[in-house]
């Protein structure tokens, strides 16, 4: 898997993760009041209450072991010029121009060591496998 469909999967559990989150919190809110009415109700709402703390969990495992991979994949990174870079833009969130104002090179050329640091990332992975 490539560091930017690793940055791209990480955005998207973090989103689904909060979504969960949101959802959890306002069937929490319905439950509290379904228990005054009747039990039968709240038994599905438990149940959902369940399924979206099982899927919080997964997605929180799923995270953990892509935010593991992209560092891996940044740590495999042979100059420590790139290292930097990736790691301002796919764990820091920076944009370009704001990584090449503090690395002090022109925006261009933080745009060709992002492109190199990728294809090395990606030499290196078709290279691991077997």
């Amino acid at each position: 898997m490539s560091i930017k469909t690793i940055k791209a999967e990480i955005t998207e559990l973090k989103a689904r993760i909060w979504r969960h989150r949101q959802y959890l919190a306002h069937t929490q809110k319905q439950l509290a009041l379904i228990y005054r009415a009747t039990p039968a109700p709240a038994h599905r709402s438990r149940t959902r209450l369940q399924t979206l703390r099982a899927a919080i969990d997964r997605d929180s495992r799923r995270l953990e072991g892509l935010y593991q991979a992209l560092i891996t994949a940044i740590d495999s990174q042979p100059t420590p010029q790139i290292k930097e870079l990736l790691t301002r833009r796919y764990i820091n969130d920076q944009p370009f121009a704001e990584i090449a104002d503090a690395m002090g090179y022109d925006l261009r050329w933080v745009y060709r060591l992002h492109a190199r640091g990728l294809g090395l990332a990606k030499r290196i992975k078709n290279n691991s496998e077997p």
